[in-house]
């Protein structure tokens, strides 16, 4: 549900009667209903002064009663309010767990454990749902890698040898201006080949997620032609699932991406390691950094957090101008 619908629905609620302002308006009719039956059974007259006190003490008795019902009421409606305030807390974002107030009547512990039951039934879902969309990525991620390799670059291929041979049998005016064809067809064949290896590096599925990050890394550093240092534990690459282990590489390549485009740092450096029961993976740049509060907008966080997310992690940032930037994934042990 968007947010900005919430305020909408709260102020659809207040323009409402509560249940409570109801039960107590209710309790409060029959109360002056039943007193003014008795004092017309009681024949009483409010020009006698005895009768006219003795219909004051019933009028504050009832007032008296409407006030210790409305509180005994309130009292027992709460936590129902609190309960409606963690669904529409719920509602606003899935992804939070707050605690349940505390009940005190066996109708509100039964819809405790059936909202309890309800978000454990989303919890999986989303999950499944989310492991799903993260397959469904990078099938597609390999099947264009395929096309790239297997069609794309087998063209260029066969373009780069028909122009040697054309070459070879050239007249000399035209050698010149053909091998710089080649050098361009030889140039594509490289970047074609290179965004196949990013799009599905054959080093994850073959060898796993630690030689994948060190190769990928290191080709970065030649790359980008910055000191990029590593430090990878394998023990904690092998204890992820293939789908994390994904998520992880993926993460990692979107932040040394950002820390080239935004950051330009004279150093990077990668850590994957073990912290208690969960899996640390950070960037670390020494570049001109930014302000979070600012805004994030083209840093492509979005879409990091959205990938952390979807694999059940939490991925943080920290950073401040002329300070660099360190963004951490944190993925926790599932079982």
């Amino acid at each position: 549900m968007p947010p900005i619908q919430l305020p909408q629905r709260r102020s659809a609620r207040l323009s409402r009667p509560s249940l409570l302002a109801q039960v107590l308006a209710v309790n409060a009719a029959l109360l002056t209903g039943a007193v003014f039956a008795a004092s017309v059974a009681a024949q009483l007259d409010l020009r006698v002064s005895g009768d006219l006190r003795r219909f004051g003490i019933l009028t504050v008795a009832i007032l008296s009663a409407v006030l210790v019902n409305g509180f005994v009421l309130r009292r027992r409606f709460e936590p129902l309010e609190r309960m409606i305030d963690t669904m529409e807390e719920v509602a606003a974002d899935p992804r939070t767990r707050p605690p349940l107030p505390e009940a005190r009547t066996d109708e509100v512990v039964r819809l405790h454990e059936s909202f309890e039951r309800m978000l454990d039934r989303l919890d999986d879902e989303r999950a499944r749902t989310a492991a799903a969309v993260l397959r469904a990525q990078e099938e597609e991620r390999a099947r264009i890698a395929r096309d790239l390799h297997d069609e794309a670059n087998q063209a260029l291929t066969a373009v780069l040898l028909r122009l040697q041979a054309t070459a070879h049998h050239a007249p000399a005016e035209l050698r010149a201006e053909l091998k710089e064809t080649q050098e361009v067809a030889d140039q594509a064949i490289h970047e074609l080949l290179r965004l196949a290896r990013e799009l599905r590096p054959a080093a994850l599925d073959d060898l796993g997620l630690g030689a994948a990050l060190q190769s990928h890394i290191g080709e970065f550093g030649r790359r980008a032609g910055i000191p990029t240092t590593m430090a990878i534990d394998a023990r904690a690459a092998d204890a992820l699932t293939a789908e994390r282990q994904v998520v992880v590489y993926r993460i990692v390549q979107e932040g040394l991406s950002n820390a080239v485009q935004h950051g330009h740092p004279s150093a990077v450096r990668v850590e994957l390691r073990r912290d208690g029961t969960a899996v640390v993976a950070t960037i670390t740049d020494d570049g001109q950094g930014f302000s979070p509060a600012a805004g994030t907008t083209g840093h492509g966080l979005l879409g990091m957090r959205e990938r952390a997310a979807l694999a059940g992690g939490d991925l943080t940032l920290q950073s401040a101008p002329g300070s660099g930037t360190t963004v951490e994934l944190r993925l926790e042990d599932e079982r």
